[in-house]
């Protein structure tokens, strides 16, 4: 798998960057998060989707509280579905139809 060194990887899609940039308000090394729980899927680190993030999320949250503690990984968790309700793709954000949906 791409290593980095723990630096941002160039090669992200925009919405990883998004994510990437969440993390790093919560974390030393956001990379390492998203290469190690992409890496126990087998999904791409360099180019998250919204369902993709959506199914990592528990997990990040778990790792997070792992490197620091569970009111920061709660936080982070807050902040990254702030950004899938936001990352509006197809007219109408993610959470908003999983909700209509009963799915969460």
């Amino acid at each position: 798998m791409l290593t980095t060194g723990g630096l941002r990887p160039t090669e992200m899609n925009a919405f990883t960057s998004s994510v990437f940039d969440v993390l790093e308000q919560f974390v030393l090394s956001p990379w390492n998060v998203l290469k190690a729980e992409c890496g126990w899927r087998g999904d791409d680190p360099l180019n998250i989707t919204n369902a993709t993030l959506t199914t990592l999320l528990p997990r990040v949250r778990v790792h997070i509280a792992r490197m620091t503690d569970d009111d920061n990984a709660g936080n982070a968790e807050d902040a990254l579905r702030r950004l899938l309700n936001d990352n509006d793709t197809d007219g109408t954000p993610l959470l908003r139809l999983l909700r209509i949906n009963g799915d969460t």
